[in-house]
């Protein structure tokens, strides 16, 4: 948590659009948009890492990763995402514990 401030990322994805949204209490504060094009697990912790990065943060500083999507758990790139944001959820709570 930086300064105080409760940082969280949402990984958004409908259809082929992928938006990941760092929200700094509950506001909006920065947003990376690609098109996915069958490489979403090639694309999207690489993209976490520089929306973390342009906005000097760490993945300590992310109290909770969310994913919101219109697809269901029968699409792999729902799935990608999932594993990804319960991985990090998993493992931030693990670590600070």
């Amino acid at each position: 948590m930086e300064n105080g401030k409760f940082m969280n990322l949402v990984i958004d994805i409908h259809e082929k659009k992928v938006k990941i949204i760092l929200l700094r209490n509950g506001k909006e504060e920065d947003v990376l948009e690609f098109t996915e094009a069958n490489n979403l697990s090639e694309k999207l912790l690489l993209s976490i890492a520089e929306i973390l990065e342009k906005n000097n943060l760490k993945p300590k500083d992310i109290v909770n990763m969310e994913l919101k999507s219109n697809l269901t758990d029968s699409f792999t790139t729902y799935r990608i995402g999932k594993v990804i944001a319960d991985t990090f959820n998993w493992s931030n709570g693990f670590l600070f514990q």
